[in-house]
């Protein structure tokens, strides 16, 4: 029992040396008496550096992921597995990859972002905050604001914001909006999307100018408005109705927002294509006509988007179901 002894006096504080026992039973119950040791603590950001390389594969990808340097994720990998007292990582073919211990806590990281993503869902479904909208312009301002200002979703508040579709997505995707409208699909990945609307698109010019012939080369002739969707609307029209590509147009002015578009038609400056809501709202409709085609209509699917991994919140559910069962105009 004597090298277990030995054992025991240099474990044990002098403080303690009351504490010295004759078998490991006796040494094993002094413990309790000892100090509490104060708990390891690990910075998140050590952790997050940790995740960041397993899933990145490289020290080099996962300091472009976190806009630091090599240097500095390296450390904070040191400072980690210092912290732990255990190295996390082997190098097979180059790559760094998490041996026994680094699966663990990196399996432990993914569960705790998914426990992080859930919990704020939570708290985010129990507070009163305002549902956060993006949606392209013509839709959102002239389709989805009404409901919201004077309509059956007067009671739900909103933050609503009218970017590019493109923008809307990113939005969507990033977490910056919880639910947004756009007027085609997005491309496979994170989010959800669901067919929720439709709208028309349809040609407009000065109700003082002639008839257009609705052709392609007679259009090529005329002197067009654009703004920063019309690309993909353009497009639409011409593809439904005219069956053809656009051609290269001339045109007179940009503008970020349908309002300077319509402003611009009906002071007789030219053409556009546009979500035919927009016109409802414009000061002048007798200003401005809306020239159909005998035999084709143009419409345009209206899509929600939401991240697939996020939990619904009331709002977005009867904000949804709203625009199923509110009557197009």
């Amino acid at each position: 029992m004597e090298e277990w002894g030995s054992i025991v006096r240099r474990r044990v504080p002098r403080c303690h040396a009351n504490l010295f026992c004759d078998n490991h039973k006796e040494f094993l119950g002094c413990l309790e008496l000892l100090p509490e040791q104060p708990r390891m603590t690990v910075e998140l950001r050590y952790l997050h550096a940790f995740h960041t390389v397993c899933d990145a594969g490289s020290l080099r990808a996962a300091a472009a992921r976190l806009h630091r340097s090599e240097q500095a994720v390296g450390y904070q990998l040191r400072r980690l597995e210092e912290c732990l007292g255990l190295p996390l990582f082997e190098r097979r073919e180059g790559r760094l990859q998490p041996n026994s211990a680094g699966q663990r806590l990196w399996a432990f990281c993914r569960d705790m972002q998914q426990d992080w993503l859930r919990l704020h869902d939570e708290i985010r479904m129990a507070s009163d905050e305002p549902l956060r909208i993006a949606a392209v312009s013509g839709y959102g301002r002239y389709v989805l604001l009404p409901l919201f200002r004077e309509g059956p979703l007067a009671d739900v508040a909103i933050h609503m914001q009218y970017p590019t579709a493109k923008d809307v997505m990113r939005s969507v995707e990033a977490g910056e909006c919880e639910l947004g409208f756009v007027h085609h699909l997005p491309a496979p990945g994170s989010l959800l999307a669901l067919a929720v609307d439709s709208e028309e698109i349809v040609l407009i010019a000065p109700s003082r100018w002639p008839v257009p012939t609705l052709d392609a080369a007679s259009l090529s002739e005329q002197i067009f408005i654009t703004y920063d969707e019309s690309d993909y609307v353009f497009a639409t029209w011409f593809a439904d109705v005219l069956s053809t590509s656009p051609p290269v147009l001339r045109t007179a002015a940009h503008f970020e927002e349908l309002e300077e578009v319509l402003d611009w038609v009906a002071g007789g400056r030219g053409l556009s294509i546009v979500p035919l809501p927009c016109l409802a709202a414009h000061e002048r409709p007798e200003a401005i006509r809306v020239i159909r085609s005998a035999e084709t209509r143009c419409s345009n699917v209206i899509h929600a988007v939401l991240r697939a991994d996020s939990r619904t919140r009331p709002a977005i559910m009867r904000t949804l179901a709203t625009l199923k069962e509110w009557p197009a105009d």
